[in-house]
């Protein structure tokens, strides 16, 4: 009675796509007057990770990136899609996802400006999107682990803070999370940004004599630490002692 052929739906390919570049160095004079702000143009982002030492570091999922005035993430979206493409290429189906949430976990930003903010982690939300649909050939729903682990990381890493000053707009210390694998699962402990810099000050959670790199031994009876979890389960905010933020 019917063609078959007529209700035949070909199945959608998913194609990476490059990231996408701002036009714009300068929003307003104004911006460059009160902030200092100039965008890095992609080519000159790119050139800059070109370098064999940070190419190595590209590669290495667990190898921190902090990007201290993050603008809209030129070089946050950058790192994370030249790493999540080297992980295209080199893991399964099965063990991406995993294995791009811990990408992500070691990539951190501070953005002054809240809508600078929000346009670098809409951004970087927006690479995970198409590197997961063209590895996995499917798309990504909202309601998956996945996505929300990602969206979770993400907005955990890249802050809001005045770098120089070590604080948020409302006068809070900036803190951030390391995140680290134990047994195939992920730990996390929380310390502040101005402990990274050899202070010793007691009221710094994870300040340490001598800590030089980003995240040496972090040394604190008062370190807030998290119930020992799968990878893609962290935006569930399980805290040890049932501890709240």
């Amino acid at each position: 009675m019917f063609d078959e052929q007529e209700f035949t739906v070909e199945a959608k390919t998913y194609e990476l796509q490059e990231t996408t570049e701002s036009t714009e160095l300068i929003k307003s004079k104004e911006r460059v007057q009160n902030h200092g702000e100039v965008f890095t143009p992609k080519w000159m982002v790119q050139k800059m990770l070109s370098e064999p030492a940070i190419q190595e570091k590209i590669r290495d999922v667990h190898a921190t990136f902090l990007e201290p005035s993050a603008g809209e993430g030129a070089f946050l979206v950058e790192i994370l899609h030249q790493r999540l493409t080297y992980l295209d290429h080199q893991v399964s189906k099965a063990s991406w996802l995993k294995q791009a949430i811990w990408a992500l976990m070691s990539i951190y930003g501070i953005e002054l400006l809240q809508d600078n903010l929000l346009k670098a982690r809409d951004a970087m939300l927006e690479v995970v999107i198409n590197h997961y649909q063209a590895k996995l050939q499917k798309q990504l729903s909202v309601k998956t682990e996945f996505y929300k682990a990602a969206k979770f990381v993400i907005a955990t890493n890249i802050v809001q803070g005045n770098t120089l000053e070590y604080t948020t707009n409302d006068g809070q210390l900036i803190e951030f999370s390391h995140w680290w694998p134990v047994d195939g699962k992920v730990q996390r402990e929380t310390f502040t940004y101005k402990s990274l810099f050899n202070n010793s000050d007691i009221d710094d959670v994870g300040a340490a004599e001598g800590q030089l790199s980003l995240f040496d031994e972090l040394e604190n009876e008062d370190k807030k630490e998290y119930v020992l979890c799968d990878v893609l389960k962290v935006y569930k905010e399980e805290r040890e002692n049932e501890w709240r933020r």
